[in-house]
């Protein structure tokens, strides 16, 4: 990342900021120079912000009553301020119009669905007496004709025998009415409410009906109002083809309009000049010089290196990653931006969450529906399709859904190849299903079939040996955590080697010797562990674990961090933590295992008719150990990553400055 500085006459700046628009690579800072003040919009200027606002806002509201989506167009509109408010005017106005209009209308017929039967049977019940001088009506609903007795005897406390209770039932509920003297309907009311009853109102125009008016009016036009509403439907989807084109495109125009009138602010400007700062990544510095030298002989600017040691909480970050590793930024960009100049995890969670995820998961069939699941959503965002989940109240746009498809493919080919390996499809199914004889395979041959010194190969034999039968826990448990563990021992290790090159290379050197006390006393722990439980007593480890302990003290003397010494037990735990890599995969398989074990059992015992009923139990059994498992199966691998490595390395202490480049709105 390099500083770029430009300066001009104050009356190119927007002509300015329109060429870096172009471009679309500089991240704009405000400039405060003690010399200058910020640049301010003269009360042309500001007006004519406020109509480009005008212009994005109704745009907005246009497109939004004609079913269209706000995208930015590959041609915006060209003309001026005033030609733009011009053609927009008219299609804003009828787009209001057209808006309103059926709004009301699927209210009305709504209303009618919901109201149009008890507003029937209402008024079948009340006879017109709610029109009456004398007389008050007042309707309610309830769930149970049993209810009614309830509401009889608080009336009959509240007015003796001075009212009269009639009902009619509905499909699922009772229409019911009291009819009372004017003077007691408040007294009436109050008994109802004592019993959790309201008074039933119909919103809009038919609340000031009476229930007859009513109920004649909600027949009428439950008839009308559809046909009211297909016909402002189809004006709506007239004014959408005639007029969408040129909304998208005026929309596109005002958002970048406004855009340069606000990134004005951010310069400093004197009487007649004006100047500006920014970031450039060094690779983009070539279409910033062809941007400016449209203005080159009005403006000058120039280059600067980046001083990583003063600067570099101000700069802002762009991630530079291979394109395979980029949309695994997902995983981590939500938490934080690492600061500039430090480390970024992408790629180690690109190389590793996929891979925890497979040894976790280690089945055929679960990661076949991962990669459904990923191609679904590759689908949907080459449609440019949004996904939303209104229970979350979360939407994910086009790119993100193409970011996730990728991870998830990655997620299903992993999980797909530690399941050939674990031998387990939706569990052990297809290792206990036998089949008959074929390609001179024996009668009753599995296509996993388990091997080992433990198994019979008269009764078992198939097509593809199991190579690790994570399930046979003497033969495997062991070898597994001790795989589990080695990844810990890098990742952990590697975290505090990150953490001593940071320190050096940012003049750290408290960093550097925290990362150093606890790399050294890590390398010893490790050899002392091995020696301990292999009982291998090797003279080497133990020159190692005492070597390493005296530069862990080391470490702690120098950085001053004297509860390193209490925290050195705590990283060690966490390279243990790895085994969970292990134990919540098994768990999940032999959870699996048991489900298996219940379909197969009831085949075995009932024959035809239990082989269809283990089949269904089975069934939604693995589908029940799939729908509460799966989260464990992605959190505990991210969790790894997240907190056993990010953590030891610094990740969270210091938070980036994320890059956002000035650019068009087509640009998004």
């Amino acid at each position: 990342m390099e500083k770029l500085i430009v300066a001009g006459p104050k009356r190119l700046a927007r002509e300015l900021l329109a060429e870096l628009q172009k471009a679309g690579v500089v991240h704009i800072d405000p400039l405060r120079p003690d010399e200058l003040g910020e640049y301010r919009l003269s009360p042309t200027e500001e007006a004519e912000l406020k109509r480009w606002e005008a212009v994005v806002s109704q745009a907005e509201q246009s497109l939004t009553v004609v079913g269209l989506a706000a995208v930015p167009s590959n041609k915006p509109f060209t003309g001026s301020l005033e030609e733009a408010e011009t053609i927009l005017r008219p299609v804003a106005s009828r787009a209001e119009v057209l808006g309103k209009e059926r709004a009301a209308l699927e209210e009305e017929i709504q209303t009618i669905e919901l109201f149009g039967k008890a507003a029937e049977k209402l008024a079948a019940l009340a006879q017109g007496l709610d029109e009456s001088p004398r007389l008050g009506v007042i309707p309610f609903l309830v769930a149970k004709p049993e209810e009614l007795e309830a509401v009889r005897k608080a009336l009959q406390e509240a007015l003796a025998d001075r009212f009269v209770l009639e009902a009619e039932p509905l499909e699922t509920q009772v229409a019911a009415v009291v009819v009372v003297k004017r003077g007691e309907l408040e007294a009436a009311r109050s008994s109802l409410s004592r019993l959790g009853l309201a008074e039933l109102r119909f919103p809009g125009a038919y609340g000031a009906m009476s229930l007859g008016k009513a109920a004649a009016r909600m027949k009428e036009r439950a008839k009308l109002a559809p046909e009211e509403l297909v016909g402002i439907r189809e004006e709506v989807a007239r004014l959408s083809r005639e007029s969408g084109e040129a909304l998208i495109a005026l929309w596109t125009r005002a958002k970048d309009e406004v855009a340069r009138y606000k990134a004005v602010a951010d310069m400093a400007a004197g009487k007649y000049g004006a100047a500006l700062m920014g970031w450039v990544p060094q690779k983009a510095k070539g279409k910033v010089e062809e941007a400016l030298g449209r203005l080159r002989d009005q403006i000058v600017y120039t280059f600067e290196p980046v001083d990583e040691h003063h600067e570099g909480h101000q700069v802002p970050v762009t991630l530079e990653n291979p394109a395979w590793a980029k949309p695994f930024e997902l995983l981590h960009g939500f938490l934080n931006t690492p600061a500039y100049g430090s480390h970024d995890p992408t790629v180690m969670i690109a190389i590793f969450f996929p891979l925890f995820f497979g040894i976790v998961v280690g089945d055929i069939g679960i990661g076949l529906l991962f990669l459904l699941a990923a191609l679904w959503l590759a689908g949907k965002s080459r449609r440019g399709e949004t996904l939303r989940i209104d229970f979350l109240g979360a939407a994910f746009g086009p790119d993100v859904l193409g970011k996730l498809a990728t991870i998830g493919k990655w997620m299903a080919g992993w999980a797909i190849f530690w399941g050939v390996l674990y031998g387990e499809f939706f569990g052990t199914f297809l290792e206990k299903l036998r089949l008959p004889g074929i390609f001179g395979l024996k009668d009753g041959w599995r296509v996993f079939y388990p091997t080992g010194p433990s198994y019979d190969p008269d009764n078992y034999y198939g097509l593809i040996p199991i190579i690790i039968n994570r399930l046979d826990f003497a033969q495997t448990a062991n070898g597994l955590m001790v795989f589990a563990i080695l990844f810990g021992v890098f990742q952990v290790l590697y975290a505090f080697f990150l953490r001593m090159r940071l320190g050096l290379k940012h003049g750290h050197m408290k960093h550097f010797w925290e990362g150093f006390g606890y790399f050294s006393g890590l390398v010893g722990l490790v050899a002392f562990a091995y020696n301990f439980l292999t009982q291998a007593n090797i003279p080497f480890l133990n020159l190692i674990f005492g070597v390493g302990i005296i530069l862990f003290f080391v470490g702690v003397a120098l950085s001053r961090e004297v509860l390193m010494i209490a925290e050195l037990p705590g990283k060690g735990g966490q390279i243990l933590s790895y085994i969970r890599l292990y134990a919540v995969g098994v768990a999940g398989g032999v959870l699996a295992s048991l489900a298996n074990q219940v379909g197969f059992g009831l085949a075995e015992r009932f024959g035809f008719i239990g082989g269809i009923l283990g089949f269904l139990v089975g069934l939604i059994l693995i589908l029940a150990i799939i729908v509460i498992t799966t989260l464990g199966h992605v959190i505990q691998p991210i969790r790894l990553l997240w907190i056993e490595f990010s953590t030891n390395f610094g990740f969270f202490e210091e938070t980036g400055r994320p890059y956002r480049p000035f650019r068009s709105v087509r640009s998004d």
